[in-house]
């Protein structure tokens, strides 16, 4: 149906109220980032699964022969994917996710820093189309026009930091893909994949160390909140 989402079964518990209610002000200027989390691990696609760029044609099969990627963890002993921590490599936390009662999930900046604490992205829900914006790299807008369906429907396009991606879904395997969009060959971005949930693990996301290097890693939070989120995104 249109305005659905993909990943609408991936719907959690609804969220409970948060305590750090100062948290949810208006967003502050963009956070610079720590260092590049270390201990990226082979990439590996599902079995019988082989990249495709956007327009149907094969990907750029060199660089994502052997990609090198680091998986994100959203956890919550509770399975709730709105008030979640981001954990990457040795448990480190790099973001949490937290959602107020007046319906506002925002992300917020773990890392070591003078930035440490700051929310860096929001999610305003709505009745229909939630908004959305992220410090320094998405404006203000509705999801649905930020991740927007293409003429026929097969991906959503998304524009961030200057350049376009697209997201490709397979809701039978449970994971979405982004590519890089506007070249001659896609090169992959990142996969957002359903966890079990039996051991804290809602969602994980995993990205290459060029994606990261490119500032798309808070980015591509902010779209695993949405798209697993259960919520319609137009």
């Amino acid at each position: 149906m249109p305005g659905e989402n993909p990943f609408s079964q991936w719907a959690y518990p609804a969220p409970g109220q948060v305590a750090a209610e100062a948290r949810d002000n208006n967003l502050l200027s963009p956070s610079i980032y720590g260092a590049l989390p270390s201990g990226p691990s082979n990439y590996g696609l599902p079995l019988g699964y082989l990249p495709t760029s956007p327009s149907g044609g094969p990907a750029n099969q060199a660089p994502n022969a052997n990609l090198q990627v680091t998986t994100f963890h959203f956890t919550s002993p509770t399975n709730a994917l709105l008030n979640s921590n981001v954990v990457g490599p040795q448990g480190q936390k790099y973001f949490s996710v937290a959602t107020h009662g007046v319906g506002h999930t925002i992300i917020i900046n773990e890392q070591a820093g003078s930035t440490r604490g700051e929310a860096v992205g929001k999610i305003e829900w709505q009745a229909q189309s939630p908004f959305v914006s992220l410090a320094g790299a998405v404006a203000h807008q509705p999801a649905g026009q930020w991740l927007h369906w293409t003429g026929d429907r097969r991906f959503r396009a998304m524009s961030a930091r200057g350049r376009e991606y697209r997201w490709m879904f397979n809701t039978g395997m449970f994971f979405v893909c982004c590519y890089t969009a506007g070249g001659t060959a896609s090169e992959f971005v990142a996969r957002i994949v359903k966890g079990n949930g039996t051991d804290g693990v809602i969602v994980s996301l995993e990205i290459t160390a060029p994606a990261i290097q490119a500032g798309l890693l808070d980015v591509c939070i902010l779209a695993a909140v949405l798209f697993t989120s259960g919520r319609n995104l137009d």
